[in-house]
């Protein structure tokens, strides 16, 4: 049976309210049948993270029926490039549709634009993407299909914050993320990972 994946790629440093919104979303509208969370082992833009472990543990919380985390990235290792990602799993689960799910967050700005070959990425798979509050798209660009629905703009580098300044992150990712960030002290200012 021929399945239709969401691959959303995420840092998860940490994973957020937002990214359940978006892939609770996209299965109620059947878009998907599932969504897979990739998390990157290293960002492809030198962005300092929290260690693969511990972002691979937090993604592994979000699971629930219709949502599955994969560790590719992590495994493989190295700087996690879309189009890389992507290769492998065409070639492995080639009777499968597969979608590249963003929020409209990086398409607005273009800042897709700077992924490595992104060119070459569009002519080989189709990309959803999902309004996110601040970024409205009325309309898709080429290569984009546009998904009705909004979620909300939560970042974790506002989350990231937020824990900094002793700030509650309530409301802003799962309970389940929450506990693991306090039982594990991530993000505290003079912590390192």
């Amino acid at each position: 049976m021929i399945k239709k994946i969401g691959l959303l790629g995420l840092s998860a440093d940490p994973p957020h309210c937002g990214h359940l919104e978006m892939a609770k979303l996209l299965l109620k509208k059947k878009v998907v049948d599932e969504i897979w969370l990739i998390p990157c082992y290293r960002h492809s833009f030198g962005k300092l993270l929290a260690s693969a472990n511990h972002r691979w543990k937090m993604s592994k919380l979000l699971e629930e029926p219709g949502i599955k985390a994969s560790n590719m990235e992590i495994r493989r290792q190295g700087i996690s490039y879309t189009i890389d990602t992507m290769r492998i799993l065409k070639n492995k689960y080639h009777t499968h549709q597969l979608f590249w799910v963003v929020g409209s967050d990086i398409v607005k700005p273009g800042s897709y634009k700077k992924w490595k070959d992104w060119k070459k990425l569009f002519s080989s798979i189709n990309f959803l993407v999902v309004n996110r509050v601040g970024f409205k798209l009325n309309k898709a660009p080429a290569g984009f299909i546009l998904v009705k629905g909004r979620v909300s703009g939560v970042s974790s580098t506002d989350i990231r914050e937020r824990i900094r300044k002793g700030l509650t992150i309530d409301n802003l990712v799962p309970p389940k993320i929450k506990e693991y960030v306090g039982k594990n002290n991530l993000y505290r200012p003079g912590l390192t990972f």
